[in-house]
């Protein structure tokens, strides 16, 4: 007998022979802050980090009170949120692959037993009730690391889930300030756009006053005339782009027209001072919640890997019956009755026309496939950052020659508006300086806005304030 174990555990350990695998290697630490020292050793960073609630800087009630709304309420957050339960519940199931199933069962039947068979009389020929009751259990060893690594990969799996709420969150949570910010900055754009159609009506009015004077002439009233449909259409458009502002912010943050259409106009955004976070270089990948989910998915399929290469190695279970059968219900629990029974089992398919082999080779594709995504993320995680700061560099630039564009027109207004005082003009230069400097301040706010969400794309490139320090699994 114990040749014969021998022997045939020789054969299975023999037959379970692994094959070699490529996988595929990551980007790593390393290689990224290499890249971005390369980029951004010359930006100055302030002493400041980012937090999760990032947007309570800005001291905006109103957008608190928004996304507070958007992140509890908003339905495609909260399909993840059902999605991540139903993750939970799933490892829970696979979980079950670890533990001995117990089951009980029960059976009552009334047959006629064969005269010409193996049963004396008086049971040969007569009708007898044959009462039988059992517990058994069933128990699978995990000695190759098989149910285990389906129970991590379901974990990881689940993880990923959870992160994929994160990057949820962040990409509503910036959308919702842009578009808010935006929406601001159009409602801004429209009472300049009206204040520039008050001076042009009113130099209008003093052209037509010059022409019938015969001190001006029909070319500059025709211009004029031009000069106020143009912005009229500009009124228009602005109109027309607020709306389209407000329905988009009403469907990402999940509420309802009216509820937009109660905004008021904010100026949170105005004297807000522009930082950047210290160390930005450092650590880039633990602050990327994209990058998290998509480690924890890559962790996932080695795990499968790991699960295929289990199935080249003997299955070792033991199972055992504790049972009574009985003639007589009065009799059936007696220790006479009982059938008790126990028993281990090793099993290895020796040829499976090589669906163990392609079953592996799949998983190892599968595991290369997500090694593919997770560089990419990292690419793009640092194409993001380079390309925001740049941005947000270049804007504050052009924003800084524009306040002294704006310096020297009111300079000049007021030079303007002295001449006409002292009767030394007409008010037609003056009106001319304060359209110069109205459309100036109209990029102006174009640009405070461009600032504005640049520096949005940075905190989304930073991750929005999500650290990846061992996320913590919630399962009650």
């Amino acid at each position: 007998m114990r040749v014969f174990i021998l022997i045939t555990l020789s054969l299975y350990l023999l037959t379970g022979c692994v094959p070699k695998i490529e996988k595929t290697d990551t980007l790593t630490n390393s290689d990224v802050n290499n890249e971005l020292k390369k980029d951004l050793g010359n930006f100055k960073s302030s002493n400041l980090s980012l937090e999760k609630n990032w947007w309570t800087k800005f001291n905006d009630e109103q957008l608190n009170r928004l996304l507070d709304e958007a992140l509890n309420n908003t339905p495609s957050l909260n399909i993840l949120k059902i999605r991540y339960e139903k993750a939970k519940s799933q490892l829970n199931i696979t979980k079950a692959l670890k533990e001995p199933t117990v089951s009980i069962g029960g059976n009552v039947s009334r047959q006629r037993y064969s005269e010409n068979y193996i049963f004396p009389a008086p049971l040969g020929g007569n009708y007898y009730n044959l009462y039988e009751q059992a517990l058994g259990l069933d128990y699978e060893f995990d000695f190759w690391d098989k149910n285990s690594s389906l129970i991590r990969a379901a974990l990881n799996e689940a993880m990923a889930q959870k992160v994929y709420i994160r990057v949820k969150e962040l990409a509503i949570s910036t959308t919702i300030v842009k578009l808010y910010d935006t929406l601001n900055y159009q409602k801004s754009k429209l009472n300049k756009f009206e204040e520039l159609k008050k001076d042009i009506i009113e130099k209008h009015h003093i052209l037509a006053k010059l022409h019938e004077l015969g001190l001006a002439n029909k070319i500059e009233i025709n211009t004029s005339a031009t000069s106020l449909d143009r912005v009229n259409n500009e009124i228009f458009d602005t109109k027309i782009e607020i709306e389209n502002l407000k329905n988009s912010l009403a469907t990402i943050a999940g509420v309802m027209p009216s509820r937009i259409e109660n905004l008021k106009k904010s100026n949170s955004f105005d004297n807000y001072k522009v930082f950047v976070p210290e160390n930005i270089h450092l650590d880039i990948l633990s602050h990327r919640p994209e990058i998290a989910m998509q480690k924890y998915l890559l962790l996932s399929k080695e795990d499968y890997i790991q699960n295929a290469k289990a199935q080249f190695y003997p299955n070792i279970s033991l199972s055992g019956l504790l049972g009574f059968t009985s003639f007589s219900w009065a009799s059936l629990f007696e220790k006479s009755s009982s059938v008790p029974y126990i028993g281990t089992a090793i099993s290895l398919p020796l040829f499976d026309g090589h669906k163990r082999e392609e079953n592996l080779n799949v998983k190892v594709d599968d595991y290369n496939i997500q090694v593919q995504q997770y560089n990419q993320s990292i690419i793009e995680a640092v194409n993001e950052v380079v390309t925001s700061l740049k941005k947000l560099e270049l804007n504050q630039s052009k924003l800084k020659i524009q306040k002294s564009v704006l310096e020297n027109n009111k300079k000049n207004v007021e030079i303007q508006k002295r001449i006409y005082e002292l009767g030394l003009k007409n008010k037609v230069s003056y009106i001319d300086s304060k359209i110069v400097l109205i459309n100036d301040e109209i990029i102006k706010l174009a640009l405070k806005n461009s600032e504005v969400n640049a520096h949005i794309d940075l905190i989304k490139a930073f991750g929005g304030g999500y650290e990846n320090k061992g996320e913590t699994f919630d399962n009650n």
